[in-house]
């Protein structure tokens, strides 16, 4: 997800903190963005209007994706453990063509790297 619908996004400018001076108590600066769908927030508080806005942008749309990334990550996870506690078989050692088969996982690896050297870890 790159780019932030407008629609779902509320945007609130408020004066800034902190030193600044004249500038800092005229001026609306500060930039606080909320995606309403997620309720994730982000502020930056520059000395200017439009770099405080690309900041707080740049800020929700990486949260964004990190939500994304982490929830096709759940998602994943949970297939594969429905895959792995729902089979009969687990594993299939095919020693004519030296290859062990993870049937909960679907990997395959070779029969000398898993038996001889311990590598189980190549089928998880």
């Amino acid at each position: 997800m790159s780019k932030c619908n407008k629609k779902d996004l509320k945007i609130e400018y408020a004066r800034g903190t902190g030193p600044g001076g004249q500038n800092r108590n005229k001026l609306e600066t500060a930039c606080k963005i909320t995606h309403l769908p997620t309720g994730i927030t982000a502020y930056a508080d520059e000395r200017q209007r439009r770099t405080s806005y690309k900041k707080a942008m740049k800020v929700i749309e990486e949260r964004l994706r990190n939500l994304v990334e982490e929830q096709r990550a759940e998602e994943k996870k949970a297939r594969r453990d429905h895959a792995i506690h729902n089979t009969k078989r687990v594993r299939t050692y095919d020693f004519k063509s030296g290859v062990v088969t993870d049937h909960r996982t679907g990997k395959k690896a070779s029969l000398k790297e898993v038996l001889g050297k311990g590598r189980i870890d190549l089928l998880q």
